[in-house]
């Protein structure tokens, strides 16, 4: 039997997946459900040493001899302490030895309890990676701790082989009533083991791959990056008319293929029928955040599919809780050695999930464009205008929050470069990147910003580098629109939320706009806007900055009301509106949608 703490299972299984055998244990208490557990498991063989220090070079013996991995492992305080020598000494020689060190709960650091030193990062630079495991509780803590494993175990012979840290809080009675001695267990829980695929990897680990690509639908989430060369759209278009794939990209993502989707308009008139029609069996990442929304969607589906993340850096990225292979790559590299190898394979091209995607979108037509869809005036009908105007070879910077939102309903011609500080999504410093930006570009620089991103950075525009290339379309709407959405208005609080989450105002950019030498054309309908976008999109001696004022309650409703009529109405969702709001969101999330 094992141990009922689900921590220390999912260490032990993963473990044995990693296939590490040996363990060298010493004296003590806190690692009993560990070392019960190892013990009655024939795949391990177990050493005892009761020395800590003896045992840390006992275990690098037994690797230099075996050449594999072998783990110590000892109980919490001073005892791992001992391992330091040996865990050096390990590091220098590029050893992979598995430092497993039980601990108790974090939260008893510095609070006079026995047996208690920081041993995270107890180590240093000496490990590889050190990770400290959480107590599971739950299936996301069971996620968690699965991936703080598979990321240790991942670096012991990444690129050069060395040792880890694995800490792993063990305390009676927590989560479980005498954990320490719970061993109910009959097997242990399948925790998901990630591989790594490199580029010096063997001929077969690379055609296993392929061959499991080649026999699923694939859904590739080609995320924010920069602008590509002519060579690797070449191996871009060979992947995809190669497997079966769509390629999911929104503005950010500045690149264009024949199995390229804009999935940000459509995803929410995606039923939950539609949904799972379209469900991929392996999902691609690759690159930074995308804006698309069917991203967060997956989500929800989580088990459905598989999860590939490519990366230069070899680094596990787990978004779905899925994760089950990181592609170290760079983006050029993988596309070309799946090609070739799969043409090599004999692999016939295949296009029936892009089909099946591009009847999925035909059937709902997005109807967003200016002379198809009227808007009211808003900051959703200023994108439409602004966006699909700008000329190719030009430069687009979106601000964060609503900005890069509702310009992604529109595509802009191709060609044109766009950027956004969406690292990290945070509002700050949009206008003195586009500034910079522009600085070093030849062509016309747009940039599409609210009114608090705008006034946050608005010392960008107080230096000398604004040129007469510069455009800027502020969408001033007294505060932050997106708190006005309906997510927002619940309760008697939301009549204060203009104070201080809104951060309404009444100040404008006029002034400061032409301190700075800017020429300033204000926009507050759809006539005015017309002549102002006439004037941006011309020749000038000077920057142009234009500011439109909007509604923040039309902005909000525009976008709701958008969102709503473009859903497909299906039987659910008539039903839905019959039903009371407590069944309403209990249909949500029975349908994915909650």
């Amino acid at each position: 039997m094992y141990t009922d703490l689900k921590n220390v299972s999912i260490l032990i299984s993963l473990l044995k997946q990693y296939n590490i055998r040996h363990l060298v244990i010493s004296a003590g208490t806190r690692h009993i459900p560990l070392v019960f557990s190892v013990e009655q498991d024939d795949f391990f063989t177990t050493y005892s040493v009761v020395d800590e220090r003896s045992a840390s070079f006992f275990a690098l013996g037994l690797i230099e001899k075996l050449r594999c991995p072998v783990a110590v492992v000892c109980t919490s305080g001073t005892a791992a302490c001992n391992y330091v020598s040996a865990v050096n000494e390990a590091y220098y020689q590029q050893l992979p030895l598995v430092v497993l060190t039980a601990d108790r709960n974090n939260y008893y650091t510095n609070q006079q309890e026995e047996q208690m030193v920081v041993q995270p990062g107890l180590y240093g630079k000496a490990v590889r990676r050190c990770v400290n495991l959480p107590v599971v509780r739950d299936e996301k803590d069971a996620w968690y701790c699965a991936r703080l494993v598979n990321e240790a175990l991942l670096e012991l012979d990444h690129r050069v082989s060395g040792p880890v840290h694995i800490n792993f809080p063990v305390e009676d009675n927590y989560p479980l009533k005498d954990g320490i001695f719970s061993f109910g267990t009959d097997t242990l829980p399948k925790a998901v083991k990630i591989n790594r695929l490199t580029a010096s990897d063997s001929r077969e680990k690379l055609e296993k791959k392929v061959r499991e690509l080649k026999d699923s639908r694939v859904l590739i989430f080609y995320g924010q990056y920069k602008p590509i060369d002519d060579e690797e759209k070449k191996q871009i278009e060979r992947f995809v008319n190669m497997f079966n794939c769509v390629v999911s990209v929104d503005l950010l993502a500045n690149m264009r293929c024949s199995k390229a989707i804009f999935t940000y308009p459509i995803n929410s008139r995606l039923t939950a029928d539609a949904m799972q029609s379209l469900m991929p069996d392996i999902v691609i990442t690759m690159n930074a955040h995308t804006v698309s929304l069917l991203k967060a969607r997956l989500k929800g589906y989580t088990g459905s599919f598989r999860h590939w993340h490519i990366s230069r850096d070899g680094e596990i990225s787990d978004p779905f809780r899925a994760q089950t292979d990181i592609m170290e790559f760079d983006n050029k590299a993988f596309f070309k050695a799946f090609s070739d190898t799969a043409e090599e394979l004999g692999a016939e091209p295949d296009d029936s999930y892009f089909r099946l995607w591009s009847e999925t979108v035909a059937s709902l037509s997005s109807g967003l464009r200016a002379e198809e869809c009227e808007l009211p005036f808003s900051e959703t009908y200023i994108a439409q205008q602004f966006i699909p105007r700008i000329p190719s070879g030009s430069l687009l910077h979106l601000a964060n929050s609503n900005s890069v939102r509702v310009a992604n309903y529109f595509m802009t011609q191709e060609g044109v470069e766009v950027y956004c500080n969406r690292g990290t999504h945070g509002i700050d410093g949009s206008m003195s990147a586009f500034i910079g930006q522009s600085n070093v570009c030849d062509g016309l620089c747009f940039l599409l910003i609210g009114d608090l991103s705008f006034f946050y950075d608005m010392n960008a525009l107080w230096n000398r580098y604004a040129g007469s290339n510069v455009r800027i379309l502020v969408m001033n709407n007294s505060g932050g629109a997106i708190f006005h959405a309906p997510y927002y208005r619940k309760g008697e609080e939301f009549k204060r939320i203009d104070r201080h989450i809104a951060a309404a105002h009444c100040f404008g950019a006029k002034e400061w706009a032409q301190a700075a030498g800017f020429e300033y054309l204000k926009a507050d309908d759809k006539e005015s806007l017309g002549s102002a976008l006439d004037r941006l999109f011309s020749e000038s001696d000077r920057p142009i900055l234009v500011e439109a004022f909007t509604d923040k309650d039309v902005d909000a409703d525009t976008m709701m009301n958008l969102t709503k009529s473009l859903k497909q109405t299906n039987a659910s969702s008539k039903l839905a509106s019959k039903l009371p709001q407590p069944a309403k969101k209990a249909l949500k999330k029975i349908l994915g949608k909650g």
